[in-house]
């Protein structure tokens, strides 16, 4: 019998890549632009380094639900981080949610939702509604967050649907589905309320320059150690730049956020 086996980030985007079909093509130019391999390049990285220092620092740094972003940052450190999860059962509707990163936390349940560089990327309008309701499902005692990150700041754009600011578009279509999952008119008005509480973003451009930034705080450390450290951080630095296609550019100025 083989020991148990925990896939690496690469052995998660392989099984990935291995169910794209003829899209596959696509992957040819290592995957440029596309929200897979920039999330796994991007987040094996950021689980790499000093994670309060770096991803602690891109959650400090998002925008909306406070409390509950405050608080993942806090315990991001010895989180269990999982990158290209696989697909989790939202038994209501008898569907799979495939979480882009799955961090669970000692008080918080973090779902991430990233999207990529590809042109007129949209969410489905199925698709943050789902996820939330898979959020409120599998956290357990913890606090659920759904964080999304962007290629540039709100509003996003919903299939079909045009564009909202992000608390309005995970609202968009959200009441028929709970309906479908046999919800009650109350019990969706909660889950409408929490929105606020429980939704965050932010964009590759911001986690690019927290990188950016945060890798100056390694200089105190043995050369040694502050060189790897600094190559991991310039890695994801780099991958945003790449699959951004030049759409993220150095900031004009780095200013430490005390």
């Amino acid at each position: 019998m083989e020991p148990d086996h925990r896939p690496s980030v690469i052995g998660r985007l392989l099984h990935e890549v291995s169910w794209e079909g003829s899209k596959v093509k696509l992957y040819r130019d290592g995957g440029r632009g596309m929200e897979n391999a920039l999330t796994a390049e991007v987040f094996q990285g950021l689980s790499n380094l000093p994670r309060d220092l770096f991803l602690g620092e891109v959650l400090r740094c998002a925008h909306g639900a406070d409390r509950t972003r405050f608080a993942a940052a806090n315990e991001v450190e010895d989180a269990d981080l999982d990158v290209l999860p696989g697909s989790l059962l939202l038994s209501a509707l008898d569907v799979d949610v495939q979480p882009d990163v799955w961090v669970t936390g000692s008080s918080v349940q973090l779902l991430v939702e990233a999207k990529g560089f590809k042109k007129g990327a949209a969410f489905n309008i199925e698709q943050l509604p789902r996820e939330l309701l898979c959020l409120q499902e599998h956290s357990g005692d913890r606090d659920p967050l759904l964080l999304l990150i962007l290629t540039t700041p709100p509003p996003i754009r919903i299939a079909g649907k045009g564009r909202h600011e992000v608390d309005a578009g995970v609202a968009v279509g959200l009441e028929p589905l709970c309906d479908r999952a046999g919800m009650t008119a109350d019990e969706y008005e909660v889950l409408l309320a929490s929105i606020p509480f429980c939704v965050a973003w932010t964009t590759w451009s911001e986690i690019y320059t927290i990188v950016k930034r945060q890798r100056s705080a390694l200089s105190d450390l043995p050369s040694s150690i502050a060189a790897s450290l600094h190559r991991i951080a310039d890695g994801v630095a780099q991958a945003i730049k790449w699959h951004s296609g030049g759409l993220v550019s150095e900031p004009v100025a780095l200013v430490d956020q005390a």
